[in-house]
């Protein structure tokens, strides 16, 4: 429990110190005291496009979201969007590009399944070691693979890795205005981690927050007992244009 506890205080502080340091610089200058107004108006400063980590709820709700790569097993889709229906819940996944490409029946499926697609990098590269170019480059491949497969129009884009410099952000809310993160990564690479992440995940969760997993064995193996936990635990999960409505009514 002591470790659970250390771990949750060191990610709250991990996913804050950006949005703290840039909210108390507004506050000094602008008196703007909403929180959720301070968040957005951080995000907007001088380009620097900070993802939505979190949404300001009252209900006890959550949204889930599935980082989809070259990587991603289409087999491993089935068993999500499997568990998924089985719980009646609807997630958000956001899918490069080169995954769509070379998977566009999959991404159909997503689609149909009446889940939430959102688009991200035509590959799952660190932007930070890109350049505003490359990043222009590979947002045109995405779009042309998100167009040929007849994929809806979509509100959300994820940054790869959660981040991206100045410039690249930029580039990227030229073409995308609402960036999504995370406040809690669910996406362990070991089965050692998965059985820490998911066995006292409900302890760490707060109302809002945005929950990231990939589309892996470890991932699909784990959702429907997550899905079970949250549950047991008070929480509704939904999607992120779902949440961002009960953001809204609050």
């Amino acid at each position: 429990m002591k470790t659970m506890k250390k771990m949750t205080v060191a990610r709250r502080i991990h996913v804050g110190k950006l949005l703290t340091a840039g909210a108390a610089c507004l506050l000094l200058f602008s008196g703007i005291s909403d929180t959720l107004a301070i968040n957005t108006y951080v995000r907007d400063l001088k380009g620097m496009s900070i993802p939505v980590q979190s949404y300001p709820v009252e209900a006890s709700v959550v949204a889930l979201t599935f980082d989809v790569g070259a990587d991603s097993n289409s087999a491993r889709i089935g068993d999500i969007l499997l568990a998924l229906r089985s719980h009646n819940v609807k997630a958000t996944f956001f899918l490069t590009g080169s995954w769509i490409e070379a998977n566009p029946r999959s991404a159909q499926a997503i689609v149909s399944a009446g889940h939430e697609v959102g688009q991200s990098l035509y590959t799952y590269r660190d932007t930070s070691q890109m350049s505003a170019e490359e990043v222009r480059a590979e947002l045109e491949r995405s779009d042309a693979a998100w167009t040929k497969a007849g994929l809806p129009e979509h509100r959300a884009f994820r940054v790869p890795h959660g981040e991206a410099k100045s410039a690249v952000a930029k580039a990227i809310r030229s073409r995308h205005a609402e960036l999504i993160g995370w406040s809690i990564d669910a996406a362990p690479k070991t089965k050692d981690d998965a059985v820490h992440v998911f066995g006292r995940m409900h302890e760490g969760v707060q109302p809002g927050d945005i929950l990231r997993m990939r589309v892996d064995q470890l991932s699909a193996a784990a959702v429907p007992g997550l899905l079970k936990s949250l549950r047991d635990s008070g929480y509704d999960v939904r999607s992120v244009n779902e949440m961002r409505g009960e953001g809204d009514r609050s």
